[in-house]
């Protein structure tokens, strides 16, 4: 059953409330009465949604890394070549939209925030390589696995400071002009990538 429009926005309201709360304190001391009430909301409706602000938060994670995922999947696709006719509308698309969760992504990343959630962000990018780059993933090949954790903490921690940064940029970096930087440093090195940006 799809669901309303009214219910979207409303959890919509839930979440910001926590994320702004989440931004400057630990979730321990995070109450379900803050939460709905700086959502213009009452602890009953509230409960129509959650069970706990816990809940609220994974809840929130799990939309949040599914979505990710799906991002994740359609760059390397591209980068890759595995899509002929890349339509420019769904990149537009999907960088609004993580535009429009950047601020949940911040948080989370962030002091305050849940650690397993970048170790999970580091999991989705791996598997996404090793499923692009057709690698077995029953048997570890350690030199392999090295590099991919180089990589990977390396392309999760470029985004990071993107969300953390963007608003600094000028002129102002998109996550496509990130996106061209992680190609352009996987295909040919750090040297070639710092001649050529700084050039510029």
């Amino acid at each position: 059953m799809r669901e309303s429009h009214r219910s979207i926005e409303t959890k919509e309201r839930f979440k910001k409330a926590f994320f702004t709360l989440y931004a400057e304190r630990k979730i321990e001391t995070i109450t379900i009465k803050e939460v709905a009430d700086l959502a213009g909301f009452n602890r009953g409706t509230f409960y129509l949604y959650y069970k706990s602000i816990y809940d609220l938060l994974q809840k929130t994670e799990q939309e949040l890394l599914e979505d990710f995922a799906k991002r994740v999947d359609y760059h390397l696709k591209l980068y890759y070549s595995k899509i002929d006719n890349p339509d420019e509308k769904v990149f537009q698309d999907m960088q609004e939209n993580f535009l429009k969760n950047g601020e949940y992504f911040k948080v989370l990343n962030g002091e305050n925030g849940d650690p397993r959630f970048k170790a999970k962000m580091k999991n989705i990018v791996k598997d996404a390589y090793r499923k692009h780059l057709n690698v077995d993933s029953s048997k570890r090949v350690s030199k392999f696995e090295y590099l991919l954790e180089y990589l990977v903490e390396a392309n999760t921690s470029i985004i990071q400071y993107w969300l953390m940064n963007r608003d600094k940029d000028t002129p102002r970096i998109t996550i496509k002009d990130v996106g061209d930087i992680m190609h352009f440093v996987s295909e040919h090195g750090f040297k070639k990538a710092f001649e050529t940006f700084t050039s510029k």
